[in-house]
């Protein structure tokens, strides 16, 4: 028992690490916030150190929690949860001066924690009313900090369509799982797993569908995108980078994992995901070429980065190729890198321009040189350049397309190669706006809590670009724990 408690000790740690942040930060009356941010960076930092440990251990088993649910320590939870942890680690830091002098930070570490929680939880559901409980953890916490300036009009409106829309979501995955506890009898998504032979047709399929459509809303798949770039505007930076670095993945892993349990040769849904995937990268690229919000540009951007994402599990699903998985999963670390990475940095130059308007962001990076070559390391990394590591793992994914084999993955991989080519209409001009306009702003003095994590996500996204194999594993384990949603992948 004590070895399984041990293995959900990345999790609990989050889960109780809030209120002790939030009691901190009462007490303080809103005095001393830089202490509050400090405790979350203290906790993030516990739980981090405890999901790497746990994955380079091989740690597998279940763990207890509450009686009412099912949570397993796997190689997923634990990718995901150092993905999570070390996104929070940075946005708490990040988060100190911009929110000194406010006294709402009694809310907006705590919400950070338990955001995470609910994302890192989403890794360790074994059944369905685990899963939608960590789903709903992570949303709840998420409204609150899209909406976190309440004294600003774009913020509330951002966050009611936030909330509408993913309340929605939700509410239509709740329907799903009713239609798969309906078929098998049962919540647990192994003994789903095993029914699923046995589940009627009418039963499977509207499952699937509904929790493509409920948890692929809060993954922002085309067509259900629509929130995320208000979302992500309107929210601090330091969320935005957890919105786009670790939420919308973790919704991406809860359709997968729900979505495979159900999932039969009578209801494919590899094609589907995949033909979905194409329309997402697609419409994210185009309509980020368009924008002149820095922000706005990254949200889109997301969008088409979870386009590339999904495509390695469509194909994991329809063609039973390992390396769709792996590459997918790697994409999500990539990418929560790098995204998460530009998001801080983008809120560095807001906080020294005032303006998130690319126009007059001319010449901002040579204001703060560090934070300035750290964006151009991340745009280099989405837009997949070499030895970037966001260029490894869509280059896992194609070749999990040419695998395949057949004219149709074929396809795909041309089209995930001309999006990568059209990501480069937004990066590159963005890039030379930002980073090596003439313009010459004063250097202005940003303090280390904000340089400090821009810099580090930079540095590890060019080191996995540089030396991949321990990041190429530790997809390799995690993918293992979706092997068999993904047919046997």
């Amino acid at each position: 028992m004590t070895a399984d408690l041990l293995a959900g000790l990345p999790l609990f740690a989050l889960l109780a690490g809030a209120p002790a942040v939030y009691l901190e930060a009462r007490l303080s009356r809103g005095r001393g916030g830089e202490w509050t941010g400090l405790g979350a960076f203290a906790v993030f930092l516990l739980s981090f150190g405890l999901a790497v440990g746990l994955l380079a251990s091989g740690s597998d088993g279940p763990v207890p929690f509450l009686g009412a649910m099912t949570l397993a320590g796997t190689p997923l939870a634990y990718f995901l949860a150092t993905i999570g942890t070390g996104l929070g680690m940075a946005a708490s830091l990040f988060s100190i001066p911009t929110l000194r002098g406010d006294r709402s930070v009694e809310r907006y570490f705590p919400l950070l924690l338990l955001m995470a929680a609910g994302a890192v939880g989403l890794g360790f559901a074994a059944d369905l009313f685990g899963l939608f409980v960590f789903f709903e953890l992570m949303a709840v916490a998420s409204y609150g900090l899209v909406a976190y300036h309440v004294d600003r009009a774009e913020a509330i409106e951002a966050g009611m369509k936030y909330v509408v829309l993913s309340g929605a979501g939700s509410l239509v995955a709740l329907l799903g799982i009713s239609f798969a506890y309906l078929g098998a009898g049962t919540t647990d998504l192994a003994a789903i797993r095993g029914a699923s032979a046995g589940m009627p047709v009418l039963l499977a399929g509207p499952a699937a569908a509904l929790f493509v459509a409920g948890f692929g809303l809060k993954a922002a798949i085309v067509p259900m995108h629509t929130w995320l770039p208000d979302a992500h505007t309107a929210a601090p930076s330091g969320i935005s980078a957890m919105l786009s670095g670790i939420v919308i993945e973790a919704a991406l892993v809860a359709l997968a994992t729900s979505v495979g349990a159900v999932a039969t040769p009578a209801v494919s849904v590899g094609l589907y995901l995949s033909l979905l995937a194409v329309l997402t990268m697609t419409v994210g690229n185009l309509l980020a070429l368009h924008q002149s919000d820095v922000k706005r540009m990254l949200a889109y951007s997301s969008v088409a980065q979870v386009g590339y994402i999904l495509l390695g599990f469509g194909l994991a699903f329809e063609f039973g190729v390992a390396g769709g998985a792996e590459g997918g999963l790697l994409h999500i670390l990539t990418h929560g890198l790098a995204k998460g990475g530009a998001f801080l940095a983008a809120g560095a130059f807001v906080w020294i321009a005032g303006t998130r308007d690319l126009g007059q962001l001319a010449g901002i990076g040579r204001a703060a040189p560090a934070v300035g070559l750290s964006f151009a390391i991340f745009a280099l990394g989405l837009a997949g350049v070499p030895p970037m590591g966001g260029f490894l793992s869509k280059l896992l994914i194609a070749k999990a397309g040419l695998d395949a084999g057949g004219l149709g993955p074929v396809l795909l991989v041309l089209a995930l190669a001309a999006n990568s080519v059209l990501s480069l209409g937004y990066y590159v001009p963005a890039l030379l706006r930002i980073v090596f306009s003439e313009a010459r702003p004063a250097r202005v003095r940003v303090p280390w809590t904000m340089q400090g994590p821009i810099v580090g996500l930079a540095l590890a996204t060019v080191l996995i670009g540089l030396f991949p194999d321990p990041a190429i594993q530790a997809a390799q384990a995690a993918a293992q724990g979706l092997a068999r949603a993904f047919g046997g992948a």
